[in-house]
């Protein structure tokens, strides 16, 4: 019974235990005591775990976010020996981010050896979380941002499928870390970008690093032109889906892919909002920057101007056009 489900009973169970908690134990074969719980009258939505005070309260420091709160409790009837650490959901809104969150912690805890190791574990994943929570809405991707994740999948697939070590394909994909290219090799790099107008496509362009090609090497922005439609096409999951297919066999390049999903704001429990819309690739182009390539870098600005956001025109970049194989053979991967 997924984590969802156990709450949903624990929902409709009418019966209190004394501490007023209504309390259902997960991963018994864990050496942490770990409870999905509904407090009661209200509801309200939590993750227990139980350990021994002397190391529960080594614990300095307890994260919180928009969604959720964690706060050190003796619950009653609960030995002096022992206090339990209450991650509670804070906002329903968030409801659908806490199931993940709390599937993830119990997954990572379970796993440790010791009550010590899978304290910090708690720790640890509720401070990723923390993270995703600040850079992300609790619903999911924006459309653009779908958009441009599936641009980014799209390529993805072409270099993974093609690599023979996919863990090196997956490594190239360097955007969920913040770089300013969303691909990086060891002689270039690439930008993905994607539209959904039907004529005079323009590409915007984040930054004026974005198309600098200072220290990358040879520089490629990849442009497609989507059909985007209701029940069509290829949709975000279906891609994610195939990627996660061609790494079944995989096991570091499907963990680092699950990781860069996360750190661009992907859930699986989005998944069916996403499915609603999908894509049909229109055209491909993958464009040269150099020389007079219509583009705003660093050199180009005054001193104290910078935040520099700007759109060019997809017709002005066709004369610089490169084959899709000149590419692949360009970061390392022959068709």
């Amino acid at each position: 019974m997924s984590i969802r489900e156990l709450w949903n009973e624990l929902e409709r169970d009418v019966q209190q235990d004394r501490s007023g908690y209504v309390t259902r134990r997960v991963r018994p074969d864990s050496i942490c005591d770990l409870r999905v719980a509904v407090m009661e009258p209200q509801g309200t939505r939590t993750l227990l775990l139980k350990a021994r005070r002397i190391i529960i309260e080594l614990i300095q420091e307890y994260p919180e976010s928009a969604g959720f709160q964690v706060q050190l409790m003796q619950l009653a009837g609960e030995s002096p020996d022992y206090l339990t650490l209450q991650l509670t959901l804070t906002q329903s809104r968030y409801s659908d981010i806490f199931t993940a969150l709390a599937d993830d912690i119990i997954a990572g805890v379970a796993e440790k050896k010791t009550e010590e190791a899978g304290l910090e574990e708690f720790i640890v994943r509720l401070k990723r979380w923390q993270a995703f929570l600040k850079a992300n809405q609790p619903d999911g991707l924006s459309e653009e941002q779908q958009r441009g994740l599936y641009g980014e999948l799209w390529f993805l697939r072409q270099v993974a499928s093609l690599s023979l070590e996919p863990l090196r394909g997956i490594q190239f994909w360097t955007g969920p870390r913040g770089t300013q290219q969303d691909f990086q090799f060891a002689r270039s790099a690439i930008e993905v970008k994607t539209t959904i107008s039907k004529q005079h496509q323009k590409l915007t362009i984040a930054s004026e690093r974005q198309l600098d090609d200072s220290g990358t090497g040879t520089l490629i922005l990849l442009h497609l032109s989507l059909d985007s439609r209701p029940g069509r096409g290829e949709a975000l999951p279906d891609i994610v889906t195939s990627l996660r297919l061609l790494l079944v066999n995989h096991s570091a390049a499907r963990e680092e892919f699950e990781n860069h999903l996360f750190a661009v704001g992907y859930l699986d429990i989005h998944a069916l909002r996403y499915e609603q819309i999908g894509y049909i690739v229109r055209e491909t182009n993958y464009f040269k920057v150099e020389g007079g390539f219509p583009r705003i870098i660093e050199s180009d600005l005054c001193n104290g101007i910078g935040d520099v956001r700007y759109t060019i025109s997809v017709a002005e970049c066709k004369r610089f056009a490169i084959a899709e194989a000149d590419v692949l053979s360009l970061i390392g991967v022959q068709s």
